[in-house]
């Protein structure tokens, strides 16, 4: 007999996996989040990075693409960032 799983198809690591996170326009934001970024992705080829600033220019959406080793890896960047206290949310 054959299961049949619900749940969405895992990830085969190593991928290339976008990363978008929300956060308040502020100076030196960006330099932050990119630091944390580079401390669990290692270097990020900032080709792949575009911004994007709300309406008002209030929040700023900034999209990563990084070389992801494994789901735990993904998980502690999303934890380091949603430490951050810019950073709104994370997708």
């Amino acid at each position: 007999m054959v299961e049949h799983s619900d749940s969405p198809p895992r990830l085969s690591f190593p991928c290339s996996y976008p990363v978008k996170v929300m956060v308040r326009a502020e100076p030196n934001v960006r330099t932050h989040v990119d630091a944390i970024m580079e401390r669990h992705a290692g270097p990020i080829d900032l080709s792949t990075v575009s911004e994007r600033s709300s309406a008002q220019r209030h929040f700023l959406g900034i999209t990563y693409v990084i070389h992801a080793r494994s789901e735990a890896q993904i998980a502690e960047l999303f934890e380091a960032l949603k430490r951050c206290p810019q950073v709104l949310l994370v997708l």
